[in-house]
Order: C-alpha cells, then structure tokens, then sequence
C-alpha cells in the first residue's frame, strides 16, 4: 500500500488519498485524526506533498508524524515537501497555512534538534534533505 496525505484531485494513481474532501471511505478524514484506519508496518511508502503546513503545529503535527510512523513498513519511505521560512514569501503568503517550517524542524523528527526534551516523537532517521527553488524543503525518512 501506498499512501498519500492531503493529496486532494491531484493524488498519484495507485495511491490510497488520506483526505477530508476527496479520500474514501475510511480515508475521508484529516491526517491528525489519529489513529488511520491502516494497521500498523504496512504501508510501503507516503507522500505528504504541501499538507504538512495546513496541520496545526504542536500535537497535531506531532500526531501525523507519530502515525506515519506506526503504519509504515521498516525499509519503507515517508516523503514530506513544505515550503519553507526561509526568506520567501510562500510560506506566510497563504491564510490556510498554520504551521511553519525551517530546514531545522525535520530535526526534532530524526532526534538531532530538540534531543534535550521528550515530545513523545517517534524517532525517524532523514534519508534526503534538500531545499528546491530557494523555499521548498523536500524531506524522505524512514524508521530509525
């Protein structure tokens, strides 16, 4: 299985859309609206492209990636694009946006930012990083 979050009309085919308006069935629903209906280490892959920054920060956000965690499969991929506080105007422009990103926030997910404090995150290990265009951080982890 391979899961897209927020994916709206513009999912990848063969991919299940975990979205309010356009998923189905069980998968009609926000990502934070822990926990999916998936069992646990069986999902090969997820995509959270231009999502993860309409998820309120704090516990919900913390929620999703606790969740991603527990669905996917060891050796599996989740893949995060966001724009980025990075001196441009894409982050902040758009009202949806509730949550912010820098380059450093991946690491209180992959344990070296934050590693002096216990948030209850589920630890992940950061595969890629990159930042596209000046403003568009692209993220793929996998299980620690």
């Amino acid at each position: 299985m391979k899961l897209e979050i927020g994916g709206g009309t513009k999912f990848q085919r063969g991919w299940v859309n975990l979205d309010p308006i356009h998923g189905e069935g069980p998968f009609k629903r926000f990502a934070q609206d822990v926990p999916w209906p998936i069992e646990t280490d069986s999902v090969d892959a997820i995509m959270a492209s231009h999502v993860m920054e309409h998820i309120p920060a704090g516990k919900p956000r913390i929620d999703v990636m606790n969740e991603a965690h527990r669905v996917l499969k060891p050796g599996g991929t989740f893949e995060i694009r966001v724009p980025l506080m990075t001196g441009s105007w894409h982050a902040i422009a758009d009202p949806t946006h509730v949550s912010y990103w820098v380059p450093e926030s991946f690491g209180y997910f992959d344990g070296s930012m934050g590693y002096d404090a216990d948030y209850g995150i589920s630890t992940w290990r950061t595969l890629f990083f990159n930042v596209s265009g000046g403003w568009e951080g692209r993220w793929r982890g996998t299980l620690a």
